[in-house]
């Protein structure tokens, strides 16, 4: 469920982009990624299972996955009685030391820039979900990790952490400085 969740979030920042030609260029672009990425061996695998190997220490990065266990919502955000069948992933996001996937060789003061930050990575919330504090609660899961990392010491001196994100989806990131305070 999580690699179409994430896949869904990359459709949703295709169809927002703001002329065809860029729809064009962002759809070749995350159709070759998520197959990457999606694949034996990727970042998010077959049917998510990448996700538990690579958000998983010591990778410094973790990952948080929202489930809605055994209870479907209704328009107004109120659960159902419990079901099994209705128990499924509806939101998640990585956060990981750096702004990339690469390891972390410190020769030079932009790389322990680099280590010293952390990004959100694959954040999305199912459609149905969105609007309902999924997305803010799993943000603020993500900050709180990132916070609680032991301080790192480079050259002698504790590193100061912060986080980053990009985001070419217009709708995400009205999310990210609207409800979660970030300057995108």
């Amino acid at each position: 469920e999580a690699a179409v969740l994430w896949r869904r979030g990359l459709d949703q920042t295709v169809d927002a982009a703001p002329t065809e030609e860029k729809r064009k260029l962002y759809r070749e672009y995350f159709d070759k990624h998520a197959e990457e990425e999606c694949s034996e061996g990727g970042a998010v695998g077959i049917n998510g299972t990448g996700l538990i190997d690579f958000y998983r220490p010591p990778n410094d990065a973790c990952m948080f996955v929202a489930i809605l266990v055994g209870r479907a919502m209704d328009d107004e955000g109120t659960p159902s009685a419990p079901s099994d069948d209705t128990s499924k992933v509806v939101g998640m996001v990585g956060v990981k030391r750096g702004m990339d996937s690469a390891n972390f060789p410190m020769d030079s003061e932009e790389q322990r820039e680099d280590y010293n930050t952390f990004s959100i990575w694959k954040m999305s919330v199912a459609e149905e979900s969105r609007g309902r504090g999924v997305g803010r609660k799993l943000m603020a899961k993500a900050e709180e990790w990132a916070r609680d990392e032991e301080s790192s010491v480079l050259d002698g001196v504790a590193a100061k952490k912060r986080m980053r994100l990009y985001t070419a989806n217009p709708i995400a990131a009205a999310f990210y400085t609207s409800a979660v305070g970030f300057v995108v």
